[in-house]
Parts: C-alpha cells; structure tokens; sequence
C-alpha cells in the first residue's frame, strides 16, 4: 500500500512523523515523502491514502495561499474517490480550509491537553473503544472553524475542534499523537528562538512536558497504534 505523505513544514523531516511512520511502516505500507518545495504536488492516482503533517506555517497567511489552495485540491481528489486523509495539526487546519471553513489565530497550546470524546466519538470507526476522555500531546497557535457537514468527535477545554471527520475515511486531528519524547525536544528546541507565540510556553512549561511525557506518553503511544492500524485497514478496502 503507496500513501502519500505531505510535509509542508521548511523544518520537518522523516524521522519526526513518529508513530504515524512507525506503525504504517509495521503494516507493510510504504510512505512516499512530499516536502513543500519539492516541485508541483503528486496526483492522487496510484495512491492508496494521504496524509498531511504539520508544520510552523498558517493557512490563513496569504503568503502561503497558493499552495494551501493546491494541496485542498489534492484534498479533494482523494476524498471523492473514498481515499482516506489524514491531518495531524496543520494537516487538520488545511482540512478545514479544504471544505470551506475559516482558519484563524486561536489559543496557543503547548503540552499534553485533555480531549473528551464526543457522543459521535465513541461510536467513529477509529475511536470506539477507547477511553472518553483522551490526554494528547499539542503544539499550535491556531484553530479553525468546522467544515459544514463534519462530525465532531472530540473537543478540549481551550480548543474545543481537536477531532473530526468528513464522510467515512477523512479524519482530521488537531493534536499530535504521532509524537515521540526526541520529536518534542527538537520542536521546544526550534521555538525556544523564533519569538513566536508558543515560544514563551515553551520557557514556562518545557520542564512539565518533559514529565507529563514520562507518564503519559505510553496511552499516547497506544492511542496512536490502535487510531493508525484502523485507519490503514479502511486504506486497505
């Protein structure tokens, strides 16, 4: 199985889609790594499923329009054809954008957030059977409104559109559950300088992180096998 793995990100690398890569690679998929920059987007045809990371830029910057605007096309190709997507962070906000909804500066998160399941939730083909409520590891500075005709499936405290779904293969996440402990000191690492929004987060609360990493990364670990085995065999149909 061939998915397209898109990283818009002028930082990301291989080695930080974490368990995202891990388990798809355990189940025999192969990614095929798209870096913004690489030269015009791959078609759809010939893959089975796309994924979309994350990454520092906004989708509502207009810098950045032209290309946000091409990878919702791609979006869209892959959806209509019953395709699975899924969007981890940006990836989720780009979602969004690809079915018509506002993406916007929300409230900055850093850390481990905890996301209740919504009544949707508990009975979505990727969430039944797991706990309520969910502790998830997060790292952005924007939100977005939801798309017309999405399913919300779990909501936060600070930022209630974390997980939602559009038809039956299209899930976007606001989170990011494919994280490792390495992958969040190299992002607290980048920030720690940028001036941005979440790098005085990253000064007050990068000792808890490093702790709540220790106790809570294993449920992160097993939410993020069982979400992404489930979602490979809806790719595997």
């Amino acid at each position: 199985m061939k998915i397209l793995a898109i990283n818009s990100s002028a930082h990301m690398t291989y080695a930080e889609a974490g368990t995202i890569a891990r388990v798809a690679e355990e189940k025999g998929a192969v990614l095929d790594w798209w870096n913004r920059g690489s030269g015009p987007l791959p078609e759809a045809e010939g893959y089975a499923a796309l994924i979309l990371f994350g990454g520092e830029m906004s989708v509502h910057d207009p810098v950045y329009r032209d290309y946000f605007d091409a990878v919702a096309a791609l979006v869209h190709a892959f959806h209509e054809a019953n395709r699975p997507v899924l969007g981890s962070c940006l990836g989720a906000q780009i979602l969004a954008h690809a079915f018509g909804s506002k993406v916007y500066q929300g409230p900055v998160e850093y850390g481990f957030a905890r996301l209740t399941l919504t009544e949707d939730g508990k009975e979505d083909a990727l969430l039944s059977g797991l706990n309520n409520e969910l502790d998830l590891f997060e790292m952005h500075g924007d939100t977005f409104d939801l798309p017309q005709d999405a399913v919300l499936l779990a909501r936060g405290a600070a930022v209630p559109h974390q997980i939602f779904r559009m038809g039956n293969a299209t899930y976007g996440f606001q989170c990011h559950f494919e994280v490792t402990p390495d992958i969040v000191e190299e992002w607290s690492s980048r920030h720690s300088g940028t001036g941005d929004r979440i790098t005085p987060l990253v000064a007050r609360d990068r000792p808890k992180v490093r702790e709540d990493l220790r106790t809570l990364q294993d449920s992160q670990v097993s939410f993020a096998e069982t979400v992404m085995t489930r979602w490979l065999e809806l790719a595997a149909l």
